[in-house]
């Protein structure tokens, strides 16, 4: 009887070593397809370097205004994401304003909805945060902010940038060069 258990936890501790292998494997296999080439970063480097340099173009503040820390509710009407990094606002009066985020937000492109977490009733700001969800979490319209209780959202939290004006002219090259990667 004792012979049975033996060969039987030896059965378990070599699936045991198996399952902890094929478990390693997995995550370097993850791991190494994060990773990118140097002509994809090279690429993408090259991209960023553009778009910063169409959003370097000065702009007359008396018609556009100035950077914003924070948009009122009041000033915008609706959103658009341009691609993973950055939103497009769109103001009253043909007003827009890019909001390059922190960080990436890999959501951000797939979602209807951005439930912002703000430290005001009535302006989003530089560095709230939100969360991106599907217009039907809140069927009624397409507009933000979305005041949320802890525990409940669909996407990464994300966090907002400044509000940077810009031109009609600026966004078509931005999305123009966004398509072309």
């Amino acid at each position: 009887m004792l012979g049975c258990f033996e060969a039987s936890f030896s059965e378990w501790i070599m699936g045991a070593r198996k399952f902890g292998l094929y478990s390693l494997l997995a995550t370097f296999l993850f791991y190494a397809g994060c990773a990118t080439s140097p002509e994809v970063e090279s690429r993408r480097q090259a991209r960023e370097a553009d778009i910063k340099d169409i959003l370097s173009q000065p702009l007359d503040p008396a018609q556009f205004g100035e950077t914003k820390r924070c948009l009122a509710d009041h000033e915008y009407r609706n959103f658009r994401a341009l691609d993973d990094r950055r939103i497009l606002f769109e103001g009253r009066r043909g007003k827009l304003w890019i909001n390059t985020l922190r960080s990436h937000c890999p959501d951000l492109r797939y979602g209807t909805v951005l439930r912002v977490r703000s430290f005001s009733q009535t302006r989003v700001c530089d560095m709230d945060r939100f969360q991106v969800g599907d217009w039907f979490d809140w069927p009624w319209y397409r507009r933000w902010p979305w005041r949320w209780g802890s525990g409940w959202g669909t996407g990464i939290a994300c966090s907002l940038g400044k509000f940077q004006p810009v031109t009609e002219v600026q966004v078509a090259e931005i999305e123009a060069l966004l398509r072309s990667r």
